[in-house]
């Protein structure tokens, strides 16, 4: 398994179409290098990869998608120089039970970091394994070859049966479920794991990670992002009205035991008036 550094204080994902890119080039990379993707998570500051393959193989994909989002950065934000894939943890898999742990963590991922459930996160592709549904899981067809590669911004000659939706591909298109699947053993096995509150530290600890218990301005900003659009219905905190903007802050201070000097920071809300709000 592959992890980005994940005490990167700088942002790789920041809009939808960040993280859309991001699940883009992990698809297109699976044409180029021969390695299998069994599972994936994109997080605002970092990202997890289990793959399989050999080593030179999966050492070159992670690489390849390290350069790809660099590259993503400085057109899009003139950031360079904070992506480095020789910072990455590796981590072998070594036996069913390691491998068991590595699918549920990085299922979890979100979940632990308060932004979303196992099971409906966008940026992981839990919903393709044991799933006797999978085929009602639609997107759209790209109009043409010339056309996929325009959208995904590739040269790569993208499979004629690919879909995605709002130009992501799917994940049921580029992730080996049905290797995971009998390498996981059964969908209770999985379910079983993934509702353990034990995994998380067991791989942190595997992987010298150690527990975090702040998150940075840039982590705060990502879940604020996440709550408007999931729950409040706009893009950003400065849509809102001041109902809906202290509602916000006190969402923001339970779930993530935010300080009141982080909340008046990141919405703009005077201090004075957190003092009666929290």
């Amino acid at each position: 398994m592959f992890t980005s550094d994940h005490q990167l204080r700088q942002l790789i994902f920041r809009t939808l179409e960040d993280y859309s890119f991001g699940v883009n080039t992990l698809a297109i990379g699976t044409l180029k290098f021969k390695v299998r993707v069994l599972c994936y998570t994109l997080m605002s500051n970092h990202l997890h990869l289990l793959i399989m393959g050999h080593y030179e193989d999966c050492l070159a994909y992670f690489k390849w998608v390290m350069l790809r989002l660099a590259q993503m950065l400085k057109a899009r934000y003139g950031i360079s120089g904070v992506l480095k894939a020789d910072a990455a943890d590796v981590q072998y898999v070594t036996d069913s039970q390691m491998l068991l742990n590595e699918f549920a963590y990085l299922l979890r991922n979100a979940f632990k970091a308060r932004i979303d459930s196992p099971y409906s996160y966008p940026w992981a592709p839990f919903e393709v394994y044991f799933n006797p549904y999978l085929d009602t899981i639609r997107g759209e067809r790209f109009p043409s070859a010339d056309a996929a590669k325009t959208i995904l911004g590739t040269h790569a000659n993208i499979p004629e049966g690919w879909e995605h939706r709002n130009g992501t591909i799917l994940n049921k298109c580029f992730v080996d479920y049905r290797t995971a699947e009998q390498l996981i053993g059964s969908s209770f096995a999985l379910f079983d794991r993934v509702r353990r509150f034990d995994v998380e530290s067991a791989i942190a600890q595997s992987h010298g990670i150690e527990e975090q218990l702040t998150f940075t301005d840039s982590e705060m900003q990502e879940k604020i992002r996440v709550i408007c659009q999931k729950e409040l219905y706009v893009d950003s905190p400065h849509q809102l009205g001041r109902k809906d903007l202290l509602r916000l802050a006190r969402t923001v201070a339970h779930r993530f035991s935010a300080n009141k000097k982080q909340i008046s920071r990141l919405l703009g809300i005077d201090p004075t008036i957190l003092d009666n709000a929290l």
